[in-house]
């Protein structure tokens, strides 16, 4: 069974996050560094023949990738398992494979300038970089899409501080994780409230690094 995110916008990935935490606690984390493990996930059962769901996060980005993935669409459909694709810049392509086999698909596709532009800003916020993730924060802050902006760092900064969990080699400490992460979300929550205003607290956070 499949259920597919692609897109960043921030009430959809919202939403549809929060629908598929009814389906359980996700039990597996699979990336770009260890597609290698999806196959094995398929027919594979617990102790107790419990349902398995796994997390499959960005695995289209490369071309090797989405091959891996399209051939292994039809089996992950029929399996007893739940698998969860999170594709937040998947192209047009992309979404129309997945919505072939997917029970369920949440689509919060931005348009494709800004997702390419969102991106950017993702990737250098993740390598620490802050000169350049600030440049890339200008690049994008005139949209006036703070919600977009704020939704696509925090996706990408859990998938950092996950890899930080695990063990694997990342310019960030747990203990700065912990901080940049509460920091995101308060950033959100404050700007709904009107305390805050978004777009200077995701500057300030950026700013940090």
């Amino acid at each position: 069974m499949i259920y597919s995110l692609v897109g960043t916008k921030k009430e959809v990935r919202d939403s549809a996050l929060k629908e598929m935490a009814s389906l359980g606690e996700v039990n597996h984390f699979v990336y770009s560094e260890n597609i290698d493990e999806l196959k094995g996930y398929i027919d594979a059962r617990t102790m107790f023949d419990e349902n398995i769901i796994v997390s499959c996060v960005q695995l289209l980005g490369t071309a090797g990738g989405k091959e891996i993935v399209k051939s292994l669409l039809p089996r992950m459909e029929a399996s007893l398992n739940t698998f969860i694709i999170d594709e937040p810049f998947v192209d047009a392509h992309g979404i129309t494979l997945l919505s072939k086999f997917s029970k369920k698909l949440f689509n919060g596709k931005e348009e494709k300038t800004k997702d390419t532009s969102v991106f950017a800003l993702c990737d250098s916020f993740a390598r620490k970089d802050k000169k350049q993730a600030w440049l890339d924060f200008m690049a994008v802050r005139d949209a006036g899409e703070g919600e977009a902006i704020a939704g696509a760092l925090w996706w990408k900064f859990q998938i950092v501080w996950q890899g930080v969990k695990d063990g694997k080699r990342s310019p960030f400490t747990e203990k700065e994780c912990e901080r940049i992460g509460e920091e995101l979300v308060s950033a959100s929550v404050l700007s709904h409230r009107g305390e805050k205003d978004l777009m200077i607290e995701l500057e300030r956070i950026i700013l940090s690094l």
